[in-house]
């Protein structure tokens, strides 16, 4: 149940981040949110790990999570482009499938579920997918290019949840500290090389902060229940941050949630209780 609870938590930090980002990034550029957001993040967990006097960490474990960061960093990219060279509608769904990664791993890991458990994670994947889909906007022309950025983008955040699982085994903060070095070291030697224009008003701070700042403790939060609970279960219940959003944009912005969506939260909500239950 602590799993089940931890999972969730991070789903909503994840959410919330996301839709905070959301909204900056209809302001601002995508890397002027990112080349704040991330250095933020960097520092809140540097800060974890040194106040809560985390032992150094294995140098493979290390490795693994910086490898994880330049994942995430690459998912971030992929995912961008795909959204600009396709349809929305189509793109989303299929980055969003990334939660699958992680959970065919810990199943052919050997993880035992009830048959209530199976039903429960079919439900909330594929409440999450009709979720992401029923958010997009269905506009443009979906090319094959925007399609492979999608999938790409899908297999680096799966990548991704699984550095993080694997180097929480051996330490929680250092294997959150390690993934956010490595994405922020690699979005911030983009800015460098790349120069796209950035703002960065002082007013957008605390937003851009906050953006970063969620993230992390979501990672925090998902690399704690890995390491109490099933990889399988805890992957699909922390990934449900499209619902999230969802959710804070008809509570916060007043858009109006549609039957599509209104039936995807509830098709997600139904295999929560199946799989904390299980």
């Amino acid at each position: 149940m602590l799993a089940a609870l931890l999972a969730l938590a991070s789903s909503f930090c994840y959410g919330s981040s996301d839709f905070i980002a959301g909204l900056q990034s209809r302001r601002r550029s995508v890397w002027s949110v990112l080349a704040v957001s991330q250095p933020a993040a960097l520092l809140v967990a540097g800060g974890l790990v040194v106040v809560l006097g985390s032992p150094l960490t294995r140098p493979g474990a290390l490795l693994v999570a910086l490898l994880g960061g330049l994942a995430l960093a690459a998912a971030a990219v992929l995912y961008y482009h795909a959204l600009s060279s396709g349809t929305m509608s189509v793109v989303a769904p299929i980055a969003n499938a990334g939660v699958l990664v992680p959970v065919l791993v810990g199943l052919a890991s050997g993880e035992s579920l009830r048959t209530l458990q199976y039903v429960g994670m079919t439900l909330a994947i594929a409440g999450i997918v009709l979720s992401s889909r029923v958010e997009a906007r269905n506009e443009g022309h979906t090319s094959l290019r925007s399609v492979l950025y999608a999938v790409g983008s899908a297999t680096c955040f799966g990548v991704v949840m699984l550095a993080l699982t694997f180097g929480g085994r051996e330490d929680v903060y250092w294997s959150v500290f390690g993934v956010r070095l490595g994405a922020t070291g690699a979005i911030l030697a983009y800015v460098v090389l790349r120069r796209p224009r950035l703002e960065v008003p002082r007013r957008t701070l605390p937003a851009f902060v906050a953006v970063g700042v969620l993230a992390m403790l979501a990672n925090v939060l998902y690399t704690a229940a890995t390491t109490i609970g099933y990889l399988s279960v805890v992957s699909v219940l922390a990934s449900l941050s499209p619902v999230v959003v969802a959710v804070l944009a008809g509570g916060m912005l007043h858009e109006r949630l549609s039957r599509a969506q209104l039936s995807a939260a509830l098709v997600v909500l139904v295999g929560v209780v199946l799989l904390a239950a299980g």
